[in-house]
This record gives structure tokens, sequence and C-alpha cells, in this order.
């Protein structure tokens, strides 16, 4: 992995993303009502403009190459046509939070193209909602329930499978299962509970495995097989205790901390600047690349794999190319048991059978000695 171009916008980042071209990056702010688009032009980073909205962003991803959903605090899904710097849609109805009355909108929002479908999570009702993409009509019967506060949606490699993270609290959090087939969502009855604040997670480029990241700090790794949710590891960093704040993001409850896995490899962006490559199954750091002089929040590849922007607290956004890693080795398709399924999508934790690491003491991270 090589850093080919670097811009500083002086700012404190909370989350960046590329297109699948690499054509083109969207830089979110802690905090904030305001985004940035920077082109990607001959390996260069050029920023395009800034724009900013009446309410804070807490999420948002590309549809196509020139479109954007955002999620945000306050108000409806919006989806940005980056081109015209216009609004072209929305959807969605704002509910308030009855516990959290700061809470009304959306707090995090994702496309899978391939199926037509927008899936958002109002932080106002405790829903996950289900679009179909062109018309932005409701899917029948799929409303589903997500606890506190929804903070991140992922797609399984074979996009049939999402996993919705429940942030609960500093100490804790969850991670929820839905199979969405033939214009029907199932809800998976095991679930995934982690004795940390969750900030990001991820399936495998196989999805054989899940992995969730997150800390308040210190800093924690939990490793799951799928679809099974089998524990396979946890491991720790408590180096991350000694560092100076502000180490977090006003988001969530927790640092975010998004990662990418290759071939059994979490490849995380890390509180001391660097990209740390870490073994899943030992936790060592087996390789280390100094990529921003602040915390390293934020870390997402084009389709290809061929370039990865990271992005840091104190303002860097930092373009890579990736010779070496693969991550697009999709395995065959995953898909649920009927028995272990449920069309009941309001089911309550409580009714659900918790998987949970046994380890009083995880692993702690340490570099490899050679």
């Amino acid at each position: 992995m090589q850093i080919i171009n670097k811009i500083d916008l002086k700012r404190k980042i909370s989350k960046s993303l590329i297109n699948e071209s690499g054509s083109m990056a969207l830089v979110l702010f802690d905090n904030s009502s305001e985004f940035a688009i920077i082109n990607i032009v001959d390996d260069q980073l050029i920023l395009s403009y800034y724009h900013q909205f009446d309410f804070v962003i807490l999420d948002a991803c590309f549809s196509t190459e020139n479109y954007i959903w955002f999620a945000l605090n306050g108000t409806k899904n919006i989806e940005w046509n980056i081109d015209t710097k216009t609004i072209s849609r929305t959807c969605g109805e704002v509910v308030q939070n009855n516990l959290a009355p700061h809470l009304r909108g959306y707090s995090c929002i994702r496309v899978i193209a391939s199926k037509n479908l927008l899936i958002a999570a109002n932080a106002g009702s405790f829903k996950i909602e289900f679009y179909h993409l062109d018309s932005l009509s409701r899917l029948d019967n799929s409303d589903a329930l997500c606890e506190v506060y929804t903070k991140c949606i992922v797609v399984h490699p074979n996009e049939q499978i999402i996993a919705a993270q429940i942030t609960e609290s500093e100490d804790a959090g969850s991670i929820r299962f839905f199979e969405i087939k033939d214009n029907a969502v199932r809800l998976y009855k095991k679930y995934i509970a982690t004795l940390f604040a969750p900030s990001a997670c991820s399936f495998s480029e196989n999805g054989e495995e899940f992995v969730t990241t997150g800390g308040f700090p210190p800093f924690s790794y939990q490793v799951n097989k799928f679809p099974s949710l089998d524990f396979v590891n946890e491991f720790t960093d408590d180096e991350g205790l000694n560092i100076p704040e502000p180490w977090g993001n006003t988001r969530g409850i927790t640092y975010n901390n998004d990662f990418l896995i290759s071939s059994s490899k979490l490849i995380v962006p890390y509180y001391n600047g660097h990209i740390n490559y870490i073994e899943q199954e030992t936790g060592k750091i087996i390789e280390s690349i100094k990529c921003c002089s602040s915390l390293c929040n934020s870390l997402t590849r084009s389709q290809n794999a061929k370039l990865l922007l990271c992005s840091a607290i104190g303002g860097e956004v930092v373009l890579l190319r990736n010779n070496d890693l693969e991550f697009n080795n999709v395995g065959d398709a995953t898909q649920f048991e009927d028995a272990d399924t449920t069309t009941n999508l309001l089911l309550p934790l409580l009714e659900m059978e918790d998987i949970t690491s046994p380890l009083d003491d995880p692993l702690q991270i340490t570099e490899e000695k050679t």
C-alpha cells in the first residue's frame, strides 16, 4: 500500500467515502451539517466544493456515481445530485425519540442498488425502514425494530443479508441480522452482543466472518463466524486509554473506526495516525503504515480496491494505491435456515438468542516480533 496524495481540510473529520469507480470522495465533518466533495483525477485529490444543510448529517452513502443519500438529524432522508448541487428527492418521516429528544430523523442509511433498495434507520421510531429505491415506496410489512440507536448498516457480499449495528451505551451494543429475499425481510433470531460500545462492523470479503470494532476507549475488536455467529476472537488495545482527546466524535457514544478486511487480516485506521494490518487469529500487528499526523478514523476503498481513502480527525484526507491486498473474494451465496429466522421484525432482543464473547480478558493487540 502506497500513499500517493494528501489534502488537509483543516477541520475535524468523522467519516470519508470513495465512490465505486474511485473518481470522487465524500467527506463528513464531526457534528456538522456541512460536507465536502473531492474529485480524484490522475491520483490527485482536488477539492470540488463544500455544501451545508440546515440539519446535522449523521450518515451518508453513494447510490450511484453522481448521487448521494444523506441521513440527517431533524429531517427526512435527502438524495443529493453531486453535479447540479441540488436535492433531487426525499423520503421518510420525522419522529422524535422519546428517550433522547434531541434525536429525530435518521441515524444511518444504505443503498443496495442490485435489489433496488434504500435502507434507513429512523432514530425517532427505533425502526429500520426499507424502501424501493426507484419509487421510494415502503416495502410491505418490512419495518424492523432497531432498539436504541442504529449507528451502522452493512451489507453481506452476496447482497442478500444486512447487519444493523446498535450502540446502546459506552459499555454495550448489539448487531441484528436481516435476510432480504423476494421483496420480503426476515429477522435472524440470533444476534451479537458486545461488551463495548460498537462503532463499526463489516462482513469479511468471503462473507464467512463478521467483525465488530469500537471502544470508549480502550479500543476493542471482536470476530464471529457467519452465519453461525460462533465466537472466534476478541482483542483490545489499552494503549488507546493514554491518548489525548478529542479521540472520538459526537455522532454516537463511541470512537468511529471504519476498517477493511482482507484474507483474515483487519486493515485498521489507528489512533496513532497509522494504518495497521492486524491478524484476526492473534491480534498481532504484522505491518504498519504511517498515514496521518492525527487519529485515523475512516478507511474506505473503490470497487476494484485499487484505490483506498483514509481520513483523520485532524482534517487530513489521504489517497493510497493498493497493489497487494485482495478484497473481492466472494464465497458462495449465504442464507439463513428458515427455522432460524422469523417474519416478526419487531422482536425485542430479550426474545432472541444472544452471542457474547466468553473472554474475561481479551487478547492484547501487540506488535509482531521479528
